[in-house]
């Protein structure tokens, strides 16, 4: 037979396209289709747990001060992302999510990258975590902080946290189940002294505000926290080492 195609393409010829004239004719992506991710930044709490999740460093963070806080920018690069959506189950506040857009295609990577940017308030940047007497040391805190900034010893009864390391994102706050957790304005730090003290009135000598008076008839030792500048330097030439901050 010369044409041995000729039956296929006359059958194909009575029989529906299998194909659609894409882009002219839209296509729907399948259901729970995990295409370009998708970023809300006004519910991200900056918390980074996505960054902390994401295998293949597909997330990045960058924080720039402006004027009444800080701006706080996310990028995701669909480039590096394997789409596996673990970014959106960690996510507390679901500012994470996957579209059924799959149209990624571009000649420019920067083309493929999901921005969101938010302006932080530092109204408050200076209250740090605080605890409550009411803590029964159950350690959800600890292990839902993204930053690992909270330890927890339960044998020792025993609560700390690393203000360096927390970013006040409020996790631990919902989670704890006693509702002790907070975030408070940290008391000022005054000038103390020890009972070691032998009033030997060299930390009122060295004053350079004459903030401490010390009466070694009486044993007695005073500060006017109002005129203390907290320079340190009674602290530095106390022999006994009974002054500190507190």
């Amino acid at each position: 037979m010369m044409f041995p195609y000729l039956p296929l393409a006359i059958r194909n010829f009575f029989t529906r396209p299998s194909t659609v004239q894409f882009p002219k004719v839209p296509v729907e992506a399948k259901k729970n289709y995990r295409g370009w991710l998708a970023y809300d930044p006004e519910k991200c709490v900056n918390c980074g747990m996505c960054i902390k999740v994401c295998s293949p460093s597909a997330i990045t963070r960058t924080v720039e001060p402006v004027e009444g806080g800080e701006k706080i920018t996310y990028e995701f690069n669909m480039t590096s992302c394997t789409f596996c959506a673990t970014c959106v189950d960690f996510c507390s506040t679901k500012a994470i999510h996957m579209t059924e857009n799959y149209h990624m295609v571009s000649e420019d990577p920067k083309d493929l990258v999901t921005v969101g940017s938010r302006i932080k308030e530092t109204k408050n940047k200076n209250k740090k975590l605080t605890c409550g007497d009411a803590c029964v040391f159950c350690t959800l805190c600890a292990k839902n902080c993204p930053e690992e900034a909270i330890t927890v010893d339960r044998a020792e009864k025993k609560w700390e946290v690393d203000h360096s390391a927390c970013v006040k994102c409020g996790i631990c706050v919902e989670k704890c189940p006693k509702k002790c957790l907070s975030f408070e304005e940290p008391a000022e730090e005054k000038l103390t002294c020890g009972d070691d003290c032998v009033f030997c009135t060299l930390c009122a000598k060295n004053c350079p505000q004459d903030a401490i008076t010390v009466d070694r008839a009486e044993k007695k030792w005073e500060v006017d926290h109002s005129a203390c500048v907290k320079c340190g330097i009674c602290v530095d030439k106390c022999p006994k080492k009974c002054l500190s901050f507190q």
